[in-house]
């Protein structure tokens, strides 16, 4: 690919990010834990759905033919799972206290010496999971 071609590619990219067509990669993520953290609190009908977009990768298309609804059904059903997942995530913070923890975690390893900061990184990692 030209020099040219990347720099359209990139700016269409970004442009369709900015318009809300392509979620970053950021945002992909943040919605993924929350469906690790929040998920048990959705429906199984509304579980199903957003598992099936974030973890199968299915498109609105596939997973409205699967399951007999509309493609609008499937982005409601998505769009209302987020909203309840996130005022979860407002009134509990168990994301950003857990987030907190691990950085003032990961802070304090700094100053311990190089196997005693291991133990500790390998102890965050298992919780960060």
């Amino acid at each position: 690919m030209g020099y040219n071609t990347a720099c359209k590619v990139k700016m269409l990219y970004k442009v369709l990010i900015f318009q809300g067509v392509i979620m970053s990669i950021d945002e992909n993520l943040r919605i993924v834990r929350l469906i690790d953290v929040y998920g048990s609190v959705l429906t199984e009908k509304q579980f199903s759905i957003i598992s099936n977009y974030y973890f199968d990768n299915l498109t609105y298309a596939e997973i409205g033919e699967n399951m007999g609804i509309s493609r609008q059904a499937i982005s409601d059903s998505i769009n209302q799972s987020i909203k309840t997942m996130n005022s979860l995530e407002e009134k509990l913070g168990i994301i950003s206290r857990t987030d907190a923890w691990v950085n003032e975690l990961t802070t304090f390893s700094k100053g311990l010496d190089k196997d005693k900061t291991e133990q500790l990184l390998q102890i965050i990692e298992k919780y960060r999971r």
